[in-house]
């Protein structure tokens, strides 16, 4: 995932020499926002296409899905869009939006979820009309419960990204919780590390997290996309948490093969 602070080409570029296979953009100020990104569409397919990359793409974490303001909860609808449409120029086909991030306390809970359920509602069909698939990321239980995701999906035709580091934050859940209720609706993963209170964004190991077990019930019955949202100003972090992932999925003697084939070519194979 990009850092909306720097330049998206420069971005893409990045991933690209380590060696990843898509990349998830952001759609977000300062830097990704959808007019920058039109103002620099050439830069941004260009880096895209020269490294065959599949794209992703991420509405705002921060835009509200139940705020108790119905003017400011059009106008983020009216951004969403706005968001859509970029996603769309980018060539992306699934795009996540986050459960509300603001105080539960704020409203009373019953119209808190049903808000969430409306907003929802109206961004699945944005998106499909754009032919993108909505998905709906887990925050925490303060956010939306599973119980909650339940009622959802229960009345909104929409998939999840499930991610794995805001699960097993003190307020999540559990992993295996989620897999268990939804394993049928993840379509795509986000993965980070944290000290298993709050959500840190680490990078894979330098948490708490027993990535070994949540990758073995990933493993059980997924085999798609996997977002590394480490956000550390260390982009060397991303390129270690990769490989610590190939070697959990794939193992040791794959991980070494691949390493010495990207080797053999220059890095230009995966």
């Amino acid at each position: 995932m990009n850092s909306p602070k720097k330049e998206l080409a420069a971005e893409i570029e990045l991933f690209g020499e380590m060696n990843f296979d898509f990349v998830e953009i952001t759609i977000e100020a300062p830097g990704a926002t959808p007019e920058k990104i039109g103002e620099k569409k050439k830069a941004i397919l260009d880096a895209l296409h020269s490294y065959n990359f599949g794209v992703l793409a991420h509405l705002p974490w921060y835009f509200s899905v139940a705020h108790p303001y119905a003017r400011i909860q059009k106008a983020i609808l009216e951004e969403s869009v706005r968001a859509f449409d970029a996603a769309v120029l980018l060539g992306a086909k699934k795009a996540t939006v986050h459960t509300e991030f603001l105080p539960a306390g704020l409203q009373d809970r019953a119209v808190h979820v049903a808000k969430t359920i409306e907003t929802v509602k109206s961004l699945q069909k944005e998106a499909s009309n754009r032919g993108i698939e909505l998905l709906v990321e887990n925050y925490l239980a303060s956010s939306f419960s599973i119980k909650e995701f339940k009622l959802l999906f229960s009345e909104v035709d929409a998939k999840m990204t499930l991610d794995v580091g805001h699960a097993e934050a003190k307020d999540g859940e559990g992993v295996g919780s989620f897999i268990s209720a939804f394993k049928g609706k993840v379509a795509h993963v986000h993965l980070h590390d944290n000290d298993k209170k709050g959500d840190l964004h680490l990078p894979l190991g330098a948490g708490k997290i027993d990535l070994p077990r949540c990758i073995k019930e990933l493993k059980s019955f997924y085999n798609g996309t996997i977002t590394l949202e480490v956000h550390s100003e260390d982009r060397d972090y991303l390129r270690l948490s990769r490989e610590k992932l190939e070697v959990m999925w794939f193992g040791k003697a794959h991980h070494q093969k691949n390493k010495e084939y990207q080797g053999a070519v220059g890095g230009a194979g995966r």
